[in-house]
């Protein structure tokens, strides 16, 4: 066939599909304008670069607005010859990633507390560290836009490797011994995943996952062969959300890397991945009834909430311990998978959006925290509830949510989720359905012990003398306003969308399932 028969019709597709893609662009544009400011200036100033990253994310957010009200509530537009798709749940993803952003952008801003320099000691790297955020962004707004195998596996190298950078910005040997744990685990993941979609390919002889050609294709070849694909290419999806057994590289990074950066890595790759698997599942495991899919996301999230959980329990470094939580958080998010309907999609996307919500705010505390104390050993937060009850009060409040208590939107997050799962336990009663839904009952429970370890350091021990505390002076007044400020609006939705969670559920029920 000559290509070039078709080339000039290509390009003109190709061009009417570039108008829709001003988001993405923004974040190009922004991350390029970072960069040359980075080189020309000598003298760096973080506010500078944060106030960039904050405009990136502003002008990409007015075009998202401007997509979503353009696109009719059932329409779906392939974009690039198929490469790449548009619909409102992509648009309501990439929102997520740029509230992300923005926060985690507020949280990188330089504070002193006494002596102590916290943040990144390095003034000549901070420009890599900003592009490295918006490269990280970029990639995960490819990935919940495409069901092409090719711009899937590009999107996601995307964001690994702009992480693997930004897990070393501590710039000492834990957080460099973290970024090469990253990379090596990252690798593997991501090599078994590009021979599962050679296998994909060669079975099928397309990268589509919607033509007709991969569905006949994969029902055609041999059952043992296309389960080995589809398996193969599930592990850099997995890695993606560290889903057990691909979570081992969690603990390290989230410990290793700093705060603003752990925060970022516990929410971005991970909704990214989730919404990657809302639209892959479906296409693949209808393809290949032979494949017992159902029973794989079911065992992979029961045992991704039981490890999650219980390894949190012995922890006492807050990072370490939230490593584990967003584990446990994975399995939640995937029991939401196992329901192939609107109800799921429902329960998926109110999690992920109280999720980001309740990490931001721990993090961002955590943070807090660690400026008054120059610590991020939970026991050397005792009595911080006393001498700062604000922080103290929402501390509070964020760990009852990330439990699953009310009145936080945190406790209906999971009754969506359960309550999705259980509907569909009704209609089909699956017996697996069942297991996973008193499993995952059951490791409600199990966070308690370890959530509300903060708390009882915060308000119940008493507080170290002022020659055993690790910083003896406070952060400045512009920090501390900040940081209270930043903490009221993270706090907010958690107790608002408890009472009004229609409001939510609204939005959500305008975005057409790809189920």
């Amino acid at each position: 066939m000559d290509i070039t028969a078709t080339l000039a019709n290509d390009l003109r597709v190709i061009l009417r599909s570039a108008t829709w893609l001003w988001p993405e662009v923004t974040l190009a544009v922004g991350l390029i304008v970072v960069l040359l400011t980075d080189l020309i200036l000598r003298k760096k100033r973080s506010w500078l670069f944060v106030g960039m990253l904050l405009l990136t994310v502003l002008v990409s957010g007015y075009f998202l607005v401007q997509q979503w009200n353009l696109l009719s509530v059932d329409e779906t537009l392939p974009r690039f010859l198929n490469t790449l798709v548009l619909d409102r749940l992509a648009i309501y993803l990439k929102v997520l990633f740029g509230l992300a952003l923005f926060f985690v952008g507020l949280m990188s801003l330089r504070t002193r507390s006494g002596s102590q320099q916290v943040g990144f000691e390095r003034l000549d790297q901070i420009g890599e560290y900003y592009i490295m955020l918006l490269g990280v962004t970029l990639g995960a707004s490819l990935m919940v836009s495409t069901l092409h195998l090719l711009t899937i596996y590009l999107a996601i190298e995307l964001v690994s490797l702009s992480s693997y950078v930004l897990a070393n910005f501590n710039f000492d040997r834990r957080s460099a011994e973290a970024s090469m744990k990253y990379v090596l685990y990252g690798s593997a993941a991501s090599g078994l995943m590009l021979y599962g979609m050679s296998l994909l390919y060669g079975l099928t002889g397309t990268l589509l996952l919607t033509d007709a050609s991969f569905t006949q294709g994969l029902s055609a070849a041999s059952p043992v062969l296309s389960s080995i694909a589809i398996g193969l290419t599930l592990c850099g999806f997995l890695f993606k959300i560290s889903a057990v057994p691909f979570h081992i590289w969690a603990p390290d990074i989230y410990e290793g890397a700093p705060t603003p950066v752990a925060a970022f890595f516990s929410i971005v790759p991970k909704i990214a991945g989730i919404g990657l698997l809302v639209r892959v599942i479906p296409l693949l495991f209808s393809a290949t009834p032979e494949f017992p899919g159902e029973w794989l996301i079911g065992f992979i999230a029961m045992i991704t909430m039981i490890a999650g959980n219980v390894a949190a329990l012995h922890q006492n470094n807050a990072q370490r311990m939230l490593a584990y939580s967003s584990i446990a958080h994975s399995g939640f998010m995937l029991v939401g998978i196992l329901v192939a309907n609107n109800w799921g999609i429902y329960g998926i996307l109110f999690y992920a959006t109280v999720y980001l919500t309740m990490n931001l705010a721990a993090f961002w505390l955590i943070k807090l925290f660690e400026e008054h104390t120059g610590s991020r050993n939970i026991p050397d937060y005792r009595g911080l509830g006393l001498r700062l009850p604000l922080l103290g009060v929402a501390m509070l409040l964020v760990m009852a949510a990330l439990t699953g208590l009310p009145p936080t939107a945190g406790f209906t997050a999971k009754l969506l989720v359960f309550s999705s799962l259980w509907d569909h336990y009704q209609q089909t009663q699956e017996p697996q359905l069942l297991l996973v839904l008193v499993v995952g009952l059951f490791n409600t429970v199990i966070p308690l012990f370890y959530y509300l370890k903060i708390p009882y350091y915060l308000f119940f021990k008493n507080a170290p003398e002022a020659s055993e505390s690790p910083v003896s002076s406070t952060p400045n007044y512009s920090s501390q306003f900040l940081g209270k400020i930043g903490t009221i609006l993270l706090i907010i939705p958690l107790l608002v969308l408890f009472f009004k969670a229609d409001w939510l559920l609204a939005i959500i029920n305008k975005i057409i399932s790809v189920l």
